[in-house]
């Protein structure tokens, strides 16, 4: 993207001393422009007044975002909050509310939807449906490989950030509800690894079972978080 396609912001993370320079560390946000002005005429179409734009990753930590990690000696490190969606996956690091790392894959859900509907075209056709075993083995693998571009991800922050350590991942979005996604997350990632609590955080007024609550938890994150008034969190 060309700098004058973009909009550009940024937020300061803190200052630090390298050979005897003193350096600013920044967070630096980029966006396309066309992509900003749709978004505004869209709202301005609405009746509506844009006073600011936020990123979803901010959101994700204002959300569920455990400002108390990493305060004891115990669980020394930052929270990383990871949202899978069909498309896009949002990979957010911060310390104690504060956003230190953004990274933004260009999968999601979707890809291992893909990649189980590829497989078994290449297949015999069998009556009755797929065996739910090759379902479940393609699904996995491709889930593997996706899981490794997430702990890649994490351990690209903790190389280029001095002393960084992520002490716990939350994971969020409708891709998070794959069957055994989480587990391989726990197998994959050596650090605790939960499901992000929105209702931890909130209270719901939502007239749902329990059930209900709990299906819905994972794709109401990021819409709650841009709900609640901030920056960067």
């Amino acid at each position: 993207m060309a700098v004058d396609e973009a909009v550009l912001d940024y937020d300061i993370l803190g200052e630090f001393e390298q050979e005897g320079r003193r350096m600013v560390r920044l967070l630096l946000v980029a966006a396309q422009k066309a992509m900003v002005n749709q978004v505004v005429q869209a709202a301005l179409g609405a009746k509506l007044e844009p006073l600011g734009l936020d990123l979803v990753p901010f959101a994700l930590v204002r959300a569920v975002g455990d400002a108390g990690v990493g305060m004891s000696l115990e669980d020394a490190g930052d929270e990383a909050i990871i949202d899978v969606g069909a498309h896009v996956t949002n990979i957010v690091v911060h310390a104690q509310g504060t956003t230190r790392f953004v990274r933004i894959l260009p999968s999601g859900g979707r890809d291992i939807t893909l990649a189980i509907a590829h497989g078994l075209k290449r297949g015999e056709e069998v009556e009755g449906g797929p065996p739910q075993e090759e379902v479940r083995r393609i699904a996995t693998q491709r889930a593997g490989s996706f899981v490794d571009e997430i702990r890649s991800s994490l351990e690209f922050y903790t190389a280029q950030a001095q002393g960084a350590r992520i002490a716990k991942v939350l994971i969020t979005g409708g891709g998070s509800k794959l069957e055994g996604f989480i587990d391989l997350l726990r197998e994959r990632i050596p650090v605790t690894v939960d499901p992000g609590g929105l209702f931890q955080h909130l209270r719901s007024n939502l007239q749902l079972s329990p059930e209900a609550l709990q299906e819905a938890e994972p794709v109401l994150v990021v819409a709650t978080g841009l709900a609640i008034a901030g920056g960067n969190a």
